[in-house]
């Protein structure tokens, strides 16, 4: 029986290693073919860290259909609304590089939310591998349409007696009050902030003559201006908007350099490969000149960008750089 026993250890171990041989044939094989499929081979995941109907989400579902047209596989929005835009964001900068799962982010959480937030579960700057700028978006200003007071004559209204001209957003922190602050800085001037709890609250003010103005994203002023319930001042782009063609834009009025856009763009986990990158980016570029797409942009006053990664990358660090500078000057805290 001892004699027999190390034959049997032996016969053990050679058994082991033929088993360990023969399922590393099987695995080995699978793993190759999983690294040889051309991306994608599966759905994806389009994450757009806001909710449902409002402009980030319609031009994402926008976007989603012509990219599943262009890459063969469906691509399957996630809504991850929460802590403006972070909760989305985040998800995506946590999960697998492997570009299965992609951000349609905005502005606020891939840029002006490191100049509010010292505790970010993500760093915008650093934790996305950037696809491409999408598109911009420009603001509004907007007021009674009872007053007949242009922009320059509030802001020299604001510089004779400083704080006696209120303007309204739709909270501290928001896109709208940044844009109002770097007028402000510029203007030299001080304007009193009056934040609301939303857009709704925000234009019953403003149309029943409580606000000297109000910031606006351009869908909801469209038909309150057309109608005559509110009046156009400016819109916060470098170039006027489509849908506002008679607007002024803030530089015209003499304040040259002013530009304010909120935008959107893809972006996909940090160490995503970059040839995964470069067919997202063709296939966002070929969706992007889709009719279908131009119109849903074009219903929210947007302008169509298109980028290469670098340069949505360089657009992302400057973004953060001047809402860090508007935050800085005029002492905004998030609410």
């Amino acid at each position: 029986m001892d004699h027999d026993k190390p034959k049997h250890i032996a016969l053990r171990r050679d058994y082991l290693r033929l088993a360990a041989l023969f399922l590393g044939t099987q695995v080995v094989p699978s793993i190759a073919r999983a690294r040889q499929d051309p991306y994608p081979s599966k759905p994806i995941r389009l994450v757009i860290p806001y909710p449902p109907g409002g402009g980030t989400d319609i031009t994402g579902r926008a976007m989603a259909q012509q990219l599943s047209e262009n890459l063969g596989q469906s691509v399957v929005i996630d809504n991850k609304p929460g802590a403006t835009g972070m909760i989305g964001a985040a998800s995506v900068a946590k999960s697998v590089p492997d570009g299965y799962t992609i951000l349609f982010g905005a502005a606020s959480e891939m840029a002006i939310n490191a100049s509010l937030f010292k505790n970010m579960p993500y760093d915008p700057r650093t934790d996305f591998e950037p696809v491409s700028l999408i598109a911009t978006f420009p603001l509004v200003f907007v007021a009674p349409a009872s007053r007949s007071q242009s922009l320059r004559d509030l802001v020299e209204v604001a510089r004779a007696k400083p704080d006696t001209i209120g303007y309204g957003s739709i909270g501290s922190g928001s896109l709208q009050h940044l844009a109002a602050e770097l007028l402000s800085t510029m203007a030299k001037v001080k304007l009193l902030h009056i934040p609301y709890k939303g857009s709704g609250p925000l234009v019953q003010d403003a149309v029943g003559g409580h606000l000297d103005m109000a910031v606006s994203s351009v869908p909801p002023a469209v038909p309150l201006v057309r109608s005559g319930k509110l009046r156009a001042l400016a819109v916060t782009s470098a170039t006027r908007s489509e849908a506002l063609p008679d607007v002024p834009t803030i530089v015209e009025l003499g304040f040259p350099g002013y530009e304010f856009n909120t935008w959107v763009g893809v972006a996909a986990p940090k160490g995503t490969p970059q040839d995964v990158i470069a067919r997202l980016r063709a296939a966002l570029s070929t969706a992007l000149a889709a009719n279908e797409v131009q119109a849903a942009l074009r219903d929210q006053g947007a302008v169509p960008v298109g980028s290469t990664p670098e340069r949505f990358r360089q657009f992302v660090l400057e973004e953060v750089a001047k809402s860090d500078r508007i935050v800085m000057e005029a002492g905004i805290k998030p609410e």
